[in-house]
């Protein structure tokens, strides 16, 4: 800054008032304008020969008060009327152009001591530290999110905000002309150029629901012609220069390197981006990784040693294929076999939890099964009946309401959807609430036979630092899939005269996961209901046609298969509207708009009676109409796998069991006979061989709630498979760090941390996790394609006489039969009731019944039944291989709680 020093000062002005009375007033006319006054004192300083300069410096620097008074006044006017500012804007004008230089020089001096105390006040800001050796698992859920960051940044460093806004957010020559309306044929080449360039135009399949699109709004409306936000390049920028000066100023290096680290970026990029100040050194993000991983570990086992607490423990396999580039003798293609686990924290309220876990009160009542009756224990009741007619009614509803076309300029659609949701029959919901769930890691054994069974149990003992004492003393929850409960009943019945309670097993009270039913159910429906296409136009398979959707039917995606029974359920539903009120177009029902909601459901009361309903196929059947009796048994079924969605969804057991009773006819008509005896196992162990507060447990440890809101439950086997997706396709390492050793150390028990992180990276900076892009102008054009064929063929207006033929059998069994034709429409469940009661369900029972004198029965079972014509042998990959398998709705309440993707996928997405 220029300094002038001057002479000493007296304590008060040499020049009285008295002085300038005796002078101007005799020879000056009173009173004189601000002007006049003006060119008065002007003069004088120009008769006294006084520099600016000295007199300025006088003025600003006297310790006289009468002259600290006027200064005081000068120096503290805010807002518009700043003196100072008023001054330097006189002096920045074009007609002191030449001394801008001067000025700029003198602002660079003083923006750098600006500079310098707002950097130092971002350094000492401890909110935007990360101290390494304190990380852990709940580091990411605890620190500041990017918009308090970037607040703090903000309010510590106003000057540099200001500075760099004008510097990123001022119009170029394009923009400003674009603003002017010039930017036509005149315009220049190179901007005219510019604004053809296709990264000036938004991304098409940019989500208007994602933070970047409302961000990019915003944006758009304060900064005409920009599609990137200049906040982030600011803060961005801010972050980075105050990493480089002080690296312990590291939070959002720190958030960005973990994000480019576990999102794939190669080591010589993150040292390039470390070295710019972006993010911290890859070596920081490996230690980190196994910071996070020990902590998380040491989280579950706290959870699992906690006396007061409930919990279970589930775990499945995970198998990841190694391909090498260079196939070599010892260097070969391979396949890791692994098996990942989680921890997951049961909700105890009103459970006495030492009864529930009570070993010898638990033992005591196997056998009981022996009680069961096929007609009291397994066949559907008629309150069950007619508990699921009412639900049915109510999911066909809501399929009107939301997805008939042009329904949302309906009246009062909003009220509908709710009253509808309200509506709902539940049983017995689990209360809303944020489930604690704890990944465990992975471990190196193949959990997928007798003996792997008991490995990973050992090995999980070990990890939670238990003895075999403590580990065999109580009940102990286990949650898998139908192999896991399989292969663990085996080996218990294997073991049975062991030494001791641990090694003969019989502390694990085993629950197969209802995400695997889903897909057994998904699979049920495609072996049932694709039918033959030429013959059958009711059939999915001539659905599927239609629809161009091209996956193997012969091996069906989860995803895929899913949607396709959705959206051909929700395209019968509405051609049936439209074959009640008599209309023959498309443009019709998109015209048409209920009165109310009971109109609505007086539709939907009579589609479920009339046509998706065991007495509508039947009646159909007595026709002469296969395909009107396949399309009712279609709807019925797809409808009972909605309900089964729906009661996941809400965490309510009850709901669930009543749908087991079903299936395990259905899964048996289909010949999926492992899952339909699984079903009873659940259903008689149910009812007689589990304490009230055992039982309560195991219903609670179905579902997981990961945000804590009212229908958005999943299975919680689903969410070992979201772990186990993150493990081997979104966090995986990459050459040669994919390994079982480093996955155990650094890839597995810390990837829900890692997950949080990439969402909040990934959602401020616009590119979020699973974007969900506007797909639903080609869901209504897919209706449309299967409404209108089904118009062309006159589906739903009366019975007509078609014959579908079921495929011909083998030889052997062709043989036996009668060469009269046989139709392919057929009642699984009738079928499977009558495989059940003709000697199945005895034969179950006394393979699986505990003898307290024999123990369990060594045999096995034999599946000799034949299934119901027109059911083929389809099989669905239940290897969950893509994001959209096993990710479910994320908008709407009571969907999405076993997976399969969104209401509009097709089950095909590339994610």
């Amino acid at each position: 800054m220029y300094k002038h020093t001057i002479m000493q000062q007296e304590e008060k002005l040499q020049f009285s008032d008295q002085f300038w009375n005796g002078r101007l007033k005799e020879s000056l006319e009173w009173p004189l304008s601000e002007e006049a006054k003006c060119h008065l004192v002007f003069s004088l300083l120009a008769y006294l020969k006084l520099p600016l300069l000295n007199h300025l410096s006088f003025i600003f620097q006297s310790n006289i008060h009468a002259v600290k008074q006027k200064v005081g006044i000068f120096m503290g006017t805010k807002g518009k009327h700043f003196g100072p500012a008023v001054i330097f804007e006189m002096w920045h004008a074009e007609r002191y152009s030449k001394a801008r230089a001067h000025l700029h020089k003198m602002i660079h001096e003083c923006g750098q001591h600006i500079v310098l105390e707002e950097s130092n006040n971002i350094l000492e800001d401890k909110e935007l530290q990360v101290k390494m050796s304190e990380v852990n698992d709940s580091t990411f859920s605890n620190m500041l999110g990017f918009d308090k960051q970037e607040e703090r940044i903000r309010s510590h460093a106003p000057f540099l905000w200001s500075a760099l806004t004008t510097f990123s957010s001022s119009p170029n020559r394009y923009r400003r002309r674009m603003g002017l309306g010039e930017v036509g044929p005149g315009a220049d080449g190179d901007e005219q150029q510019l604004s053809q360039d296709p990264e000036f135009d938004d991304d098409p399949n940019f989500d208007e629901r994602d933070p970047a699109a409302e961000r990019s709004r915003d944006v758009a409306q304060r900064l005409q012609g920009f599609t990137r936000d200049p906040r982030m390049a600011i803060f961005t920028a801010l972050a980075m220069l105050v990493f480089v000066r002080n690296r312990a100023t590291n939070l959002l290096p720190f958030m960005n390197g973990m994000f480019f680290k576990i999102e794939g970026t190669s080591s010589r990029v993150m040292s390039m981006l470390s070295n710019v100040g972006l993010s911290v050194s890859s070596r920081t993000v490996e230690r980190t990784k196994e910071q996070i991983s020990e902590d998380a570990i040491r989280r579950a086992r706290e959870l699992m040693n906690d006396e007061n607490s409930l919990h279970t423990t589930i775990f499945d396999n995970i198998n990841l294929y190694l391909r090498k580039h260079q196939q070599r003798v010892t260097n070969r293609n391979t396949m890791i076999h692994a098996t990942n686990s989680a921890i997951i924290k049961i909700n105890a309220e009103g459970i006495d939890i030492p009864a529930a876990t009570n070993l010898p009160q638990h033992l005591a009542l196997r056998g009981e099964r022996k009680k069961a009756n096929f007609g009291a224990d397994i066949l559907p009741s008629e309150q069950d009946h007619t508990r699921i007619r009412s639900s049915s009614i109510l999911l066909v509803a809501e399929m009107l309401v939301r997805y008939t076309p042009e329904s949302k300029r309906w009246k009062g659609r909003g009220k509908m959807l709710k009253a509808i949701t309200e509506k709902m029959p539940h049983d017995d919901p689990l209360p809303v609430e944020k489930t604690d769930t704890r990944p465990f890691g992975v471990f190196d054994v193949n959990e997928g036979s007798k003996k792997g069974i008991v490995e990973v149990l050992d090995q999980i003992r070990e990890r939670a630092g238990m003895s075999d004492k403590e580990w065999g003393s109580k009940v102990r929850f286990l949650s898998g899939d139908w192999l896991t409960s399989s292969n663990f009943r085996a080996a218990r019945r294997d073991r049975r005269d062991d030494v001791n309670a641990k090694e003969r097993l019989e502390y694990g009270q085993e629950i197969s996961q209802l995400f695997h039913f889903a897909l057994q159910a998904t699979q049920k429906l495609i072996r049932t209901h694709y039918g033959d296409k030429f013959q059958d136009p009711t059939s999915l398979g001539a659905h599927k046609g239609l629809l161009g959707r091209v996956w193997d039917v012969n091996k069906a995606n989860y995803a895929a298969a899913k949607s396709l029974v959705r959206h051909s359920t929700i395209a019968r539903i509405l051609h049936i509207v439209m074959s009640i009120k008599g209309f023959r177009f498309w443009s019709e029902l998109s015209s048409w708009e209920p009165k109310d909601l009971d109109e609505v459901l007086k539709l939907a009361e009579k589609i479920v009676d009339d046509y998706g309903s065991t007495a509508a196929a039947e009646k159909a059947k007595g026709a002469g109409d296969d395909w009107a009796a396949h399309d009712a048994y279609f709807i019925r079924d797809a409808l009972l796998f909605c309900e089964f969605e729906f009661a996941v969804s809400y965490a309510d057991a009850p709901a669930v069991l009543r749908v087991l009773r079903y299936w395990c006819l259905a899964f048996r008509g289909a010949g999926q006979h492992n899952y339909a005896r699984e079903c009873v196992e659940i259903l008689l162990k149910w009812k007689y061989e589990l304490s009230p507060g055992t039982r309560t447990a195991l219903a609670r440890s179905w579902f997981v709630n990961r945000w804590g809101l009212p229908g958005r439950w999943i299975a919680a086997d689903l969410y070992l498979e979201q772990l186990n997706f993150l493990v081997k396709r979104v966090f995986i390492a990459r050459g040669n760090g994919v390994t079982v050793a480093y996955i155990m150390k650094k890839g597995s028990a810390c990837v829900e941390a890692f997950r949080s992180i990439s969402t909040k990276v990934a959602n401020f900076f616009g590119s979020p996790e699973n974007r969900r892009r506007s797909k639903e102008i080609s869901f209504q054009e897919d209706l449309r394609v299967l409404v209108e064929e089904m118009e062309r063929q006159n589906l739903h207006r009366g019975y007509q006489q078609h014959f579908v033929p079921a495929p011909s059998r083998s030889k052997a069994t062709s043989k036996k039969t009668s060469k009269s034709p046989v139709s392919a429409i057929s009642d699984i469940q009738v079928r499977g009731a009558e495989i059940w009661q003709d000697g199945k369900f005895s034969e179950f029972k006394q393979l699986t019944m505990y003898d307290p004198a024999l123990g369990y029965v060594i045999g096995t079972f034999s599946d000799d039944a034949e299934v119901a014509p027109g059911v083929k042998a389809f099989t669905l990959d239940t290897e969950a291989g893509s994001e959209v398998d096993i990710f479910g709705e994320i908008g709407n309440e009571g969907m999405g709680g076993i997976g399969g993707g969104e209401e509009f996928d097709t089950g095909e997405e590339e994610c």
